[in-house]
């Protein structure tokens, strides 16, 4: 009569086993990868620092980025997860140019938005494993943001976009791998393939980085380039070369050009690649 319940106590052990250890598994993975729990873009409501009431030098502004948008980099035992770790170059040949441009400079500084993946066409994987720069990596759509914290990249990463007024603003964002874009659609909308998506200035992201030297600024936004610039208080900061898509821009690549010139920058390169890969300008500092 006692066997049957023992073999029942048994088996509820083992359950029990099973379950603890099934939980600890969850807990060290989600310990040892603590971004991968965004699956969705961060929006923190209601606390006021959206609009253009809010400066992008506002203190309270750089702390919320400081808590909750900027991720740093992972230990420096930790190695690169890529999925093809044998391509040697990831960009269209930008990495390439910038490299000449800035004297093969090491512990370099780049700033990358659109950051895809972080691998795919990347135009800083290069200059980070061959280099020792590190950087900010700034992905809007949060699918793709997920994937780039498995790659272990040694630079920091944001779950957000660059805003395209010079103001924070939410916005609605067209998911679409690597042509993911700020939408014309306001905040809010519905329609399957968009999500609202946290932005911030530019500036504000080097203040809350305590950094306004960058020796590289990749931009890559789908259209939003020369509006991106445009929020740059240029006086206060030093980026000594760009490299800045003009394929997709609303006003054409002679406004961007001639923008960039109007602020002492001059195209020395322009990169494109078939099935517009790449059709991006180089620019430097005279």
């Amino acid at each position: 009569m006692e066997r049957p319940s023992w073999r029942l106590n048994k088996i509820k052990g083992l359950f029990i086993f099973l379950v603890f250890l099934i939980f600890v598994v969850m807990m060290y993975h989600h310990n040892s990868s603590p971004h991968v729990s965004v699956a969705h873009s961060l929006i923190i409501e209601n606390d006021g620092l959206n609009g253009e009431s809010v400066s992008q030098e506002d203190s309270r502004l750089i702390k919320k980025i400081r808590t909750n948008y900027l991720y740093p980099p992972p230990p420096a035992d930790v190695p690169l997860n890529l999925t093809d770790p044998e391509e040697f170059e990831t960009s269209m040949g930008q990495s390439q140019v910038v490299k000449r441009l800035l004297n093969y400079k090491r512990n370099g500084f780049f700033i990358e938005c659109g950051a895809l993946d972080g691998e795919i066409r990347s135009n800083t994987l290069y200059l980070e494993r061959y280099l020792g720069w590190s950087g900010l990596l700034i992905e809007g759509d949060p699918s793709n943001f997920a994937l780039m914290v498995h790659k272990h990249r040694k630079a920091w990463l944001s779950p957000a976009c660059l805003s395209l007024k010079p103001y924070p603003a939410v916005v609605s964002f067209k998911q679409n791998f690597n042509m993911g874009q700020v939408s014309e659609f306001p905040a809010g909308h519905s329609q399957s393939g968009f999500v609202d998506v946290q932005c911030f200035p530019l500036y504000s992201f080097l203040l809350a980085l305590n950094r306004t030297t960058i020796d590289y600024f990749s931009l890559d936004v789908e259209g939003g380039e020369l509006d991106v610039l445009q929020t740059i208080p240029w006086s206060k900061v030093n980026i000594k070369v760009l490299s800045v898509e003009f394929i997709h821009g609303p006003r054409g690549k002679d406004a961007l050009q001639s923008y960039m010139e109007s602020l002492g920058y001059r195209v020395v390169e322009t990169v494109t690649h078939s099935n517009n890969l790449a059709n991006d300008f180089i620019l430097i500092k005279d």
